[in-house]
C-alpha cells in the first residue's frame, strides 16, 4: 500500500470537524506551548477511552508536531563545532547549501521516464539539497524572552529542494491518448509520490491511499471502512455504491476512486480492484501552499518552486513559521528542526566545554584604603570610610584580576578622589583611583587595600578610556576600562574573543570636577537612581539592557545575571567562561526517527513527578484529581457541571495557569464526551492562552459545535 502521511487524527470517525465558530487561533494556538516540556495527565481510575484513545492520540499528535519530539538515529551528515553565538550556521563545515557531498543520503541520481515523445524513455539528472538560509544560534541578548540562554532560530529559512539538473518536460506529465506518458513517480523528502500533472509553478500529487482488494475485503482510512462488495467488468461495488473504472464517488465523506478493475469472467470470485481512498484523490499545490498533511490556514511547511522546465529548476518544501517572541518557533539545546517525513534534521547538539567564574560589581561606603603615599594636605597615607566601587571574584580566585605591572588579586576597588585628597601631585582636578586587595601579603598591613594607579580628570570632568586591568579566566581575557564624559563614569568590560563589550553607568552624589563619591548605578540623583535599575544603566554593545528580566548571554559566552533585579540592588553579577563558547550543530538526513520522552503520560496520583511541565489534563473532574484541582475542587459530575456549565453530551477545552505553566483541561461530562473533546482539540484551531475556554453546544456526536465561553 502506498501511504500518504497525514497529521489529522480522530477518536470517533463520525465526529464532524469543528466549524467556523472557533475562529482564527492566536499565537498560542495548539500545539503551543505543548511541543516540549509537557506531560499528559489522566485519572488513575479513568475509563480506557480517556487513557488509550484520548491521551495516546494527543501524545502521538504532539510527537508529530514537536520540533524536539523525535531525533534521527543512523542518520549521516555534517557537524560544525564552532558555530559563533549570534552567528549564522553556514560557517565552517556547514555550507549554505548542502548536497550529497556533505550528506551522503541525499540523492544525486537519474530519473528514467517516458514522456510519450518519439525518443522514448529519457534520463533526467536530479539531486537533493538542504538549504540553511539565515538559520542562526542566538542568545538571550537577541531575545531576552528565550526560555534558555541559547536558541537555534529558523525564521522561514530551512528548505529542502528536489533539483532537476536537466530541463524537465513538465507538459508531458499526465499526458494521455496517442502520446500517453508513463506514470511519473518522484521521491520527494524520501517519500515516493505519484505526480499526475506538473506545470512550471505547480504539481498535482495523488494524495489518496492506494490498495488492491478482492471481493469481501476492506480497507479503513481515517476511521472509516470501505468494503468491496462485488467486482464486475469495468466497475466495482463498494459499500453499496457502483463505481466505474477511472471514476470516483464520495462515500461517507471520503472520495473513493476505482483505479483499475481486474475482472476474471471465468472465476469472478478471484476478481480484484485497485482503489484510491482519501479526502482528495489528487491535489494541486502551488508555491506557498501547505505541504501534504499540513494545516492549510497556518502550515509549518509549504511548497516552493522554480521552473522545472529549465535546468536547475526545483520542487521544494520550506519552513513557514515566523519567529515570535513567545519562542514557540525556536529550538533549544538538545532539540532540532525536523524536516517533513522525518527526512532530516538540523540539530542543536550543545556547546563547547567550558567552566565559569563569577564576578560581582557593587558598592561599599566604608572601606579603609592604604595608598602608600602621603597626601600633602592631610599628611596621612591612610583613607578611612572611603566610598568605592568594588569588582570582585566571587570564588576568591586570587589571580583572576590582573592590574598594571605584576599585581594580581581577587578584589579591586575604584574611588573618585577629590582634588584635595588624591595622591597625584597636581591636585587641581579629581582623579579616578584604583586599589586592590593584597592577596600576596607583600604589605605588612594586608587588611587594607593598596594603591595601583590613578587617572586625573580634565577641567571639563572628562577622562579618556583608561585601562583598569583585566579579568582572566582560563583562556579568556576581559579588558576593563573607565571613561568619564561630562561627569558620567562608565566602566566597560570587553572580551578578547568575540570583542562584544558590556558597559555599566556608575553614579553618585556631588560628582563634579573636584569632588564626588561613587554610590550606585545610574545618574547622580539619589531619589531616582539609587536601587532603581533603568534601561540605560547597562549596555551590551549599543543596546540598553538594564531592564532585561532574565540572564543575558553575550556572543563570547559571558552570562550577565538578571540585570534589572541586580541593578535594583545596585550590583552587577556576571560569569566569565574559561574559553570562548561556540555552539555545536549537526545537519543530517536518513536514518530512523525515534521519539524522545519529552511528552509523557502520568496518572493524576503521579502529577508531582512532572512538576515544572505544561500539562494536558484529560478527563473530567469526577475521575481526574488534577481536573478537580483546576476547577476548585469539583469532584463529582454534578460539581463539574456547576463549575463549567457542561452537561451530559457536552465537553470543554479550557486553559489554566498552574504554577507558572499552562494546564489545558480536555474533558467531557462522560468518557464518550471526553473522546469528542480530544477530537476537537486535534482537528481545530484552539487558542491555548491561559484563560481561554471552549465548550461544545451539541448533545449529538455528528454535529458538534465548539464556541468560546
Amino acid at each position: 500500500m502506498k501511504k500518504i502521511f497525514r497529521k489529522a487524527i480522530t477518536v470517533l470517525g463520525s465526529v464532524a470537524l469543528i466549524g467556523a465558530t472557533v475562529g482564527a487561533a492566536a499565537a498560542a494556538s495548539y500545539p503551543a506551548p505543548f511541543t516540549s516540556n509537557t506531560a499528559i495527565v489522566v485519572g488513575a481510575n479513568a475509563a480506557p477511552s480517556d487513557t488509550i484513545n484520548g491521551a495516546n492520540l494527543i501524545a502521538d499528535d504532539l510527537d508529530s508536531a514537536s520540533t524536539t519530539g523525535a531525533t534521527l538515529t543512523g542518520a549521516v551528515g555534517e557537524t560544525e563545532d564552532e558555530v559563533p553565538l549570534g552567528g549564522i550556521l553556514r560557517t565552517g563545515k556547514l555550507a549554505s547549501t548542502l548536497t550529497d557531498s556533505k550528506i551522503a543520503s541525499l540523492l544525486d541520481t537519474k530519473v528514467n521516464w517516458d514522456d510519450g515523445g518519439p525518443s522514448g524513455a529519457d534520463d533526467y539528472n536530479v539531486h537533493e539539497e538542504i538549504l540553511l538560509g539565515g538559520m542562526a544560534i542566538n542568545t538571550t541578548f537577541h531575545d531576552n524572552d528565550f526560555a534558555e540562554l541559547l536558541a537555534l532560530t529558523n525564521d522561514k529559512q530551512l528548505e529542502y529542494r528536489y533539483v532537476f539538473d536537466d530541463a524537465f518536460n513538465v507538459t508531458g506529465v499526465g499526458a494521455t491518448g496517442t502520446n500517453a506518458a508513463d506514470t511519473l513517480y518522484l521521491t520527494i523528502l524520501g517519500q515516493q509520490y505519484e505526480i499526475s500533472a506538473m506545470t512550471t509553478t505547480s504539481i498535482t500529487v495523488v494524495t489518496s491511499e492506494e490498495v488492491s482488494l478482492g471481493i469481501g475485503e476492506s480497507v479503513t482510512v481515517d476511521g472509516k471502512t470501505f468494503t468491496v462488495d462485488d467486482v464486475f467488468d469495468g466497475k466495482a461495488q463498494i459499500n453499496g455504491e457502483i463505481i466505474t473504472e477511472s471514476s470516483s464517488k464520495k462515500i461517507n465523506g471520503i472520495q473513493v476512486e476505482v483505479d483499475t478493475v481486474g475482472y476474471h469472467s471465468n472465476a469472478p470470485e478471484l476478481s480484484k480492484v485497485i482503489i484510491k481512498v482519501g479526502d482528495d484523490i489528487s491535489k494541486t499545490y502551488s508555491a506557498g501552499e501547505e505541504y501534504i498533511g499540513e494545516n492549510s490556514d497556518n502550515p509549518t511547511w509549504v511548497w516552493t518552486f522554480s521552473d522545472p522546465s529549465t535546468a536547475n529548476g526545483y520542487i521544494g518544501v520550506k519552513y513557514n513559521q515566523k519567529e515570535t517572541r513567545d519562542t514557540d518557533d525556536v529550538v533549544f539545546e538538545g532539540g532540532s528542526f525536523m524536516l517533513p517525513e522525518n527526512f532530516g534534521e538540523v540539530r542543536f547538539d550543545g556547546t563547547t566545554d567550558v567552566t565559569y567564574e563569577d564576578f560581582k560589581v557593587y558598592f561599599d561606603d566604608s572601606e579603609e584604603l592604604w595608598d602608600g603615599y602621603t597626601v600633602a594636605s592631610s599628611g596621612d597615607a591612610n583613607v578611612t570610610d572611603a566610598k568605592v566601587l568594588i569588582i570582585e571574584s566571587v570564588d576568591g580566585t586570587k589571580d583572576s584580576i590582573r592590574l598594571t605591572g605584576t599585581n594580581e588579586t581577587s578584589l579591586m576597588m575604584i574611588r573618585m578622589a577629590s582634588a584635595t585628597t588624591d595622591i597625584l601631585s597636581d591636585t587641581t582636578n579629581s582623579s579616578l583611583e584604583v586599589y586592590f586587595k593584597d592577596v600576596n601579603k607583600d604589605v605588612e598591613e594586608a587588611i587594607r587595600t593598596r594603591h595601583s594607579q590613578s587617572y586625573e580628570t580634565s577641567d571639563g570632568f572628562n577622562l579618556n578610556a583608561s585601562d583598569l586591568g583585566d579579568l582572566v579566566v582560563g583562556d579568556t581575557t576581559i579588558a576593563m576600562s573607565a571613561a568619564i564624559s561630562a561627569g558620567n563614569l562608565q566602566i566597560t568590560f570587553t572580551d578578547g574573543g568575540a570583542a562584544q563589550a558590556f558597559t555599566v553607568d556608575v553614579g553618585g552624589v556631588n560628582i563634579t570636577n573636584t569632588t564626588g563619591d561613587l554610590k550606585w548605578f545610574g545618574g547622580d540623583v539619589e531619589g531616582t537612581d539609587k536601587e532603581d535599575g533603568l534601561a540605560g544603566d547597562m549596555l551590551v554593545a549599543s543596546t540598553n539592557v538594564g531592564t532585561y528580566d532574565y540572564d543575558i548571554m553575550t556572543t563570547n559566552g559571558q552570562i550577565i545575571r538578571t540585570p534589572e533585579s541586580n541593578l535594583d540592588n545596585d550590583e552587577v553579577v556576571f560569569s566569565v567562561p574559561s574559553d570562548r563558547v561556540y555552539a555545536i550543530v549537526s545537519v543530517v538526513a536518513g536514518g530512523d526517527a525515534v521519539a524522545e520522552a519529552g511528552v509523557m503520560t502520568v496518572k493524576d496520583t503521579e502529577v508531582a513527578s512532572v512538576s515544572g511541565k505544561n500539562l494536558i489534563v484529560v478527563g473530567g473532574s469526577a475521575i481526574n484529581n488534577v481536573a478537580a484541582e483546576l476547577l476548585d475542587g469539583a469532584f463529582s459530575e454534578g460539581a463539574f457541571t456547576t463549575a463549567t456549565g457542561v452537561g451530559a453530551g457536552e465537553f470543554l477545552i479550557q486553559s489554566f495557569d498552574r504554577s507558572g505553566k499552562t494546564a489545558l483541561l480536555v474533558a467531557g461530562y462522560n468518557p464518550e464526551d471526553t473522546e469528542k473533546a480530544v477530537t476537537a482539540l486535534l482537528n481545530s484551531d484552539v487558542d491555548t492562552t491561559v484563560g481561554m475556554k471552549y465548550v461544545s453546544q451539541s448533545t449529538t456526536v455528528s454535529s458538534t459545535d465548539l464556541v468560546t465561553a
